[in-house]
């Protein structure tokens, strides 16, 4: 019965490529499918951090490189982030016409999801929350869809972040939420033409207490109760810092308020930001005491804030001119946080479809009175129409590679002292992790009834252009490995 198992587990490892299976969305829930397509599968919890090596204002345009260039540093965070307990990383910028195969892959191995910011902080890169309708136009779309040709083939992206904190004050929580909207509808719009997966779409916003609920409620509803509202979030995060190490509790914190105020959230929540610095070393007492805890029904868990130390000294990390690394105080407290959380197993068959809420100005307005709850969007200019329908020619089209274990070349210190030996400072790739799509299921997607069954989806790590899917599909590998594959598997097969 040993071997049968075996056998079963290997052939359908080596039937496919390696990558995660893309998250899905199921109501109120980011949902890990089951490798068995005819299985349910289960909610999947989010255990991370913010990840933005060098800040975002490290950013430029010109620059050949970017956070995710890097292959021997993604080797050395790989590594850093699976000690840690973490699984998914939060990426604020990118360089859409950078290379990222090599350190998607290596994170996706890893077994780490990723969220991704789509703007940058360079003029024109972003909704200008003073002015939205001076950005909303090609030029910036065009970076947007960049990122989103860049990413959408990776089946480790969780989802795209349409922007992070654009409203923060009256002005802005009066004029900026049909923008916020308008470019949502256009990212799905764009996914839906040149991707091969429904990619989620979300927002990032503010911890102010007048604008949140507002916020929340106008992004999740359905305009006119239309089940097919492009431009609804199809998650929300949240930026908190209000439960501070050593002197928060859950009621000190607000917390309570928190949970009272989301519990009946019809899109998944998670904290995009938490961990207050007013008291350091952090000790996360919110991670076991309150987000993972008191929360659990009501957010999906949460990305501390941050990976490594910049100006703002948030740092778990501390990583030094030549790429060396040391552990914080913060980074040993969050690890042993992580490990005493006991998240609850919950199926996917036990949570609800997704509720169809009609957006309702005057339920906005209840949050803040003075909220733009206006539910007429900017027409999309013909320029992003165009970019829409005939893609933005991208060249750099990410896909995943082969990539095995192996150290950084970068030095990693305790923060105790000392080393950690260079033999010891290596990710482990799980074999779980290479999964990309689930057997039982036909070309066009639908879960086959048979239980024999083989996957032939098309691969999530394809390498489409962005005026056509099916153009320059591949099946994640060289003819040689399906090759190899194919006899191994006829092998196996035979042992049964």
């Amino acid at each position: 019965m040993k071997l049968l198992s075996t056998a079963k587990f290997l052939i359908a490892l080596l039937s496919s490529a390696n990558a995660l299976i893309p998250l899905e969305i199921k109501g109120n829930r980011f949902i890990k499918p089951a490798v068995d397509a005819k299985e349910a599968g289960e909610v999947f919890f989010i255990m991370g951090v913010d990840y933005q090596p060098g800040g975002s204002s490290d950013y430029s345009s010109s620059s050949n490189s970017d956070v995710l260039s890097d292959a021997d540093a993604c080797y050395r965070d790989a590594y850093v982030l699976q000690e840690l307990g973490a699984n998914t990383v939060r990426i604020y910028t990118v360089n859409p016409d950078v290379n990222h195969d090599k350190c998607m892959s290596i994170l996706n191995d890893a077994g780490i999801y990723v969220m991704l910011d789509v703007n940058s902080p360079l003029g024109g890169e972003s909704l200008n929350r003073a002015d939205p309708a001076s950005t909303y136009n090609s030029y910036y779309l065009s970076r947007v869809f960049k990122v989103i040709e860049a990413f959408k083939n990776y089946p480790n992206v969780i989802g795209f972040f349409s922007g992070n904190e654009i409203i923060n004050d009256d002005a802005s929580a009066k004029e900026d939420p049909r923008y916020i909207r308008a470019l949502q509808r256009d990212m799905k719009q764009y996914i839906a033409a040149h991707a091969d997966r429904s990619i989620p779409v979300g927002y990032s916003a503010a911890n102010e207490l007048d604008y949140r609920g507002a916020t929340w409620q106008y992004l999740q509803c359905n305009i006119d109760g239309d089940e097919d509202d492009e431009s609804k979030s199809d998650f929300f995060g949240l930026n908190t810092y209000e439960w501070c190490s050593g002197q928060s509790d859950w009621a000190s914190s607000g917390y309570g308020t928190l949970n009272n105020t989301f519990q009946d959230s019809a899109i998944p929540l998670l904290f995009s930001e938490y961990g207050c610095i007013a008291v350091t070393p952090r000790t996360f007492d919110e991670v076991t005491e309150g987000l993972y805890s008191g929360l659990i029904n009501t957010f999906s868990g949460g990305l501390v804030y941050e990976y490594s130390k910049e100006s703002n000294n948030y740092g778990l990390v501390d990583i030094d001119s030549d790429g060396d690394l040391q552990f914080y105080t913060d980074y040993d407290n969050l690890k042993s946080q992580f490990e005493d959380v006991s998240l609850p197993s919950i199926s996917e068959d036990d949570v609800a479809d997704a509720e169809i809420i009609k957006c309702n100005a005057k339920t906005v307005k209840s949050y803040f009175s003075s909220f733009g709850a206006n539910f007429t969007l900017p027409d999309q200019p013909s320029e992003i129409k165009d970019l829409i329908k005939n893609g933005v020619n991208a060249t750099n089209v990410g896909k995943l590679v082969d990539v095995s274990e192996k150290y950084g070349g970068y030095e990693i210190e305790l923060a105790s002292g000392g080393d950690v030996a260079t033999e010891s400072a290596i990710a482990t790739f799980s074999g779980y992790n290479t999964y990309n799509s689930q057997t039982g299921v036909t070309l066009s997607g639908t879960k086959a009834s048979s239980s024999a069954a083989k996957s032939t989806a098309t691969t999530s790590s394809s390498s489409s252009s962005s005026s056509s899917k099916a153009e320059g599909a591949s099946a994640g590998g060289s003819a040689k490995s399906t090759g190899i594959m194919f006899a191994l598997s006829l092998l196996l097969t035979s042992l049964l």
